[in-house]
C-alpha cells in the first residue's frame, strides 16, 4: 500500500489487477481515486454514511456529478436536491456553489467528470493527506498552528480553481496571506 493509501470501510471498485491509488479523507468521510481522459479528470468518490463535502465553487472547471448507487444530497447555488443513481449527471458550472452530503446509512459511490482537469486531483489528494494528519477538523478549521499555516498556504495555492465559501471569500483574501506567514513561523 502506498503512502497515499490507508484502509477504509468503503473501498472503491477497480478493475481486477488494475488497482488505483485510493486517497482516504477521514475528516470528510470520503475516499477518492482518479482517472485521466484527455484534458478531463474522472473523480471516483465513495461517501461513507455521514460524509460531507462542504460548500465550495470552482472558478476554472466544470463538474458533472453522478451517483452510481444510492442517493446523496446535492446543494447547487443554495438549493438542495437528491442525486440518485440512474438519473444521469448533474452539471455544476463554473462559479456555482455546491455541497454534497450522504445522509443515508450506506456508502454511496459517485463519479464526477471534471472539465478541464486543472489541479483538482492534487487538491483532493493533498486535502486527504492533511485530513489523515489531523491538520483540520470536520468544520474545516485548523487544529494547530501548523494546521493554520497549511490551510492558508493550501487555500492560496488552489484559489484559482477551488474556493471554499466559509469563511467568506472576501475575508479569505484578507486573512490567508497573513495566516500563511504566521503558520510558517510556527
Amino acid at each position: 500500500m502506498s503512502a497515499s493509501q490507508t484502509t477504509h470501510s468503503a473501498p472503491l471498485a477497480a478493475a481486477p489487477g488494475n488497482a488505483p491509488d485510493v486517497h482516504v479523507d477521514p475528516v470528510h468521510r470520503v475516499s477518492y481515486h482518479f482517472e485521466r481522459e484527455g484534458e478531463d479528470l474522472w473523480v471516483h468518490t465513495a461517501m461513507e454514511p455521514g460524509a460531507h463535502l462542504p460548500e465550495h465553487f470552482h472558478p476554472a472547471v466544470e463538474e458533472h456529478w453522478e451517483a452510481l448507487d444510492g442517493t446523496v444530497r446535492l446543494k447547487l447555488d443554495g438549493n438542495w436536491r437528491e442525486l440518485r443513481a440512474g438519473e444521469g449527471p448533474a452539471p455544476v458550472g463554473r462559479n456555482v456553489k455546491h455541497e454534497l452530503k450522504n445522509e443515508t446509512g450506506a456508502v454511496v459511490h459517485l463519479r464526477t467528470r471534471v472539465t478541464p482537469a486543472g489541479h483538482l486531483e492534487e487538491f483532493l489528494t493533498e486535502s486527504a493527506r492533511a485530513a489523515r494528519e489531523g491538520l483540520y477538523n470536520a468544520r474545516n478549521l485548523p487544529t494547530s498552528l501548523r494546521g493554520v499555516g497549511w490551510i492558508a498556504r493550501f487555500a492560496l495555492q488552489h484559489r484559482d480553481e477551488t474556493v471554499m465559501t466559509s469563511p467568506p471569500p472576501a475575508l479569505q483574501r484578507m486573512l490567508l496571506p497573513l495566516a500563511a506567514r504566521i503558520g510558517r513561523e510556527g
